[in-house]
């Protein structure tokens, strides 16, 4: 299918196109077959998995009135999760640049540009949730009746009114504060809301089934003042997503409408900040700032722990990245504080052990794949066993400001169970640091979330161990010898580990967790 060149349709496929190869890099080295045999084989298993959902759910959907409580939870945590992929494409597409400035000074307008990116950010939000979702619905059309395929055009207008807010909202942020402040606050942002509608919905679900009952009964009448304005504006989107193909199309007709106006409103705002995202960004690599009161002092350890701390507070993406995967792991507290046979304490401490080991295993790549300078410290004269050690013991000040504050609340119920959590804790950030440590992955420092697309092996370490160490504590605190038995596992997994890194250690390149990479940003063959 050819297009013409410059053409709306033509920006848009070359947009989706760099989205998919963006979406494709997280697989790594694997061939196209490869890659088109595992989405097959997730979207057969998707649909597999919501059979048993659909059996479950259409006794519900075919009641309206018992659906309405459920289905609006639903469409508030998919609309919020919206707006937050949004606001971050939406600062991708301004920062990262790749084609931007080219676009920007050919002789195409600013409207088209900015219809066909911001089309593109719609069409990656909703392939975010649809992935997940569309599964039932295929199914319940196949199983149950075909009112479920409203599913489709009722996404379709979530996303395009979703896009359009967030693009309102991302460069309302870019002209109230700044463009070098702008990034940081539209990434966290989207943190909060996507983040805080998540955590709402697991206090929610820690209620007692006789307290949700009664907020759904409160919920549903219409006497009770602010609620029925709230239930109003909800009420097209629960009857497109219960079947109403009519509500669907008011849907869809609402998102283009908003779509339209975003773009004819914001289009020539947009290649503004574009041209002052690039200019302050420019600048900031120009003319760095220097801090006076601080100053490097004697000591190779002190110097590089600083430099690290230094790196870690510019990093702008890393708080939202942190920041998402602490939430994200917050509803595995919530399945054991639902468990009747667990006390509080007991489900805690666990996901406290579980944050710490996924939390260092992010730092350590950060300060080893990461490294900005490796070239620097590879040939710098200080032995690499001290360059492992300290950098190590960097991660150990951040890790305990992200866990400062729960175990502060853990200690006011228990000071022993605070001091045994903190020490598993410790355990599991130091192993799944050390495993980034032995084996770096070299890559930009934004691509932490996909960091184990170059080795799945080495994530599948890192989640192993984060989650023995959480059974560990849990063993632990229940009492009795068979602690010794996952805190065996982790030794024997550490042990193999750092037998491989003695293997590669040996080579010309790799000694002390620092890889070189060539001037095209690529591992040597001989790291290879």
């Amino acid at each position: 299918m050819r297009l013409e060149p410059g053409s709306f349709p033509w920006l848009l496929a070359h947009d989706v196109r760099q989205n998919w190869r963006r979406f494709t890099g997280m697989f790594g080295a694997a061939r196209p077959r490869t890659i088109a045999a595992v989405l097959l084989a997730g979207t057969g298993l998707l649909h597999l998995a919501a059979w048993p959902a659909v059996d479950w759910l259409s006794p519900y959907l075919h009641t309206a009135q018992t659906a309405t409580t459920p289905v609006a939870v639903f469409l508030v945590c998919a609309f919020t999760w919206m707006i937050a992929q949004s606001l971050f494409g939406a600062t991708r597409t301004l920062y990262d640049r790749g084609d931007l400035d080219l676009l920007l000074g050919s002789p195409l307008t600013a409207r088209r540009i900015f219809a066909a990116k911001t089309a593109a950010i719609t069409a990656s939000t909703l392939g975010s949730i649809a992935f997940l979702t569309l599964p039932i619905a295929n199914m319940g059309a196949l199983l149950d009746r075909p009112e479920w395929l409203s599913a489709y055009p009722t996404l379709l207008g979530l996303a395009l009114i979703a896009t359009s807010i967030a693009i309102a909202l991302s460069i309302g942020l870019f002209f109230l504060v700044g463009p070098r402040r702008a990034r940081v606050y539209t990434q966290m942002t989207g943190v909060c809301i996507g983040g805080g509608f998540v955590l709402a919905a697991q206090i929610a679900a820690m209620l007692p089934q006789a307290t949700r009952e009664s907020l759904a009964v409160w919920m549903s009448g219409a006497e009770v003042p602010g609620l029925s304005a709230i239930r109003s504006l909800l009420s097209v989107p629960i009857d497109a997503t219960l079947g109403d193909f009519g509500a669907a199309a008011w849907i869809v007709v609402i998102g283009a409408v908003m779509f339209a106006a975003a773009v004819t409103l914001l289009a020539e705002r947009f290649a503004r900040a574009s041209i002052a995202a690039n200019g302050a960004s420019a600048s900031s690599n120009q003319e760095p700032k220097v801090s006076v009161r601080h100053k490097f002092r004697p000591g190779v350890a002190r110097s590089l722990r600083y430099k690290e701390w230094r790196c870690l507070a510019r990093d702008h993406n890393l708080f939202a990245q942190l920041g998402l995967q602490i939430i994200y792991t917050i509803p595995i507290a919530v399945i054991l504080l639902r468990s009747e046979m667990m006390p509080a304490m007991l489900a805690i401490a666990p996901t406290i052990v579980l944050i710490a080991g996924q939390v260092a295993a992010s730092l350590a790549w950060i300060m080893v794949s990461g490294e900005d300078a490796p070239e620097l410290i590879a040939t710098a004269p200080v032995a690499p066993s001290a360059v492992n050690r300290t950098k190590l013991t960097a991660i150990a000040l951040p890790l305990f400001a992200v866990l400062a504050l729960p175990l502060l609340g853990l200690a006011l119920l228990s000071l022993k169970l605070a001091i045994l959590t903190a020490l598993f804790a410790a355990g599991a950030g130091a192993s799944t640091a050390l495993v980034n440590l032995w084996h770096p992955m070299p890559g930009n420092r934004r691509g932490m979330l996909r960091r184990h697309s170059q080795s799945k092996l080495i994530g599948l370490v890192e989640h192993g161990l984060a989650v023995i160490w959480s059974f560990a504590i849990m063993i632990a605190l229940i009492g009795g010898i068979a602690v010794l038995i996952p805190m065996g596992l982790v030794a024997c997994v550490l042990w193999v580990w750092r037998a491989k890194y003695r293997k590669k250690s040996a080579a010309p390149y790799g000694r002390g967790g620092i890889v070189p990479l060539d001037m095209a940003g690529q591992l040597p063959s001989a790291a290879n």
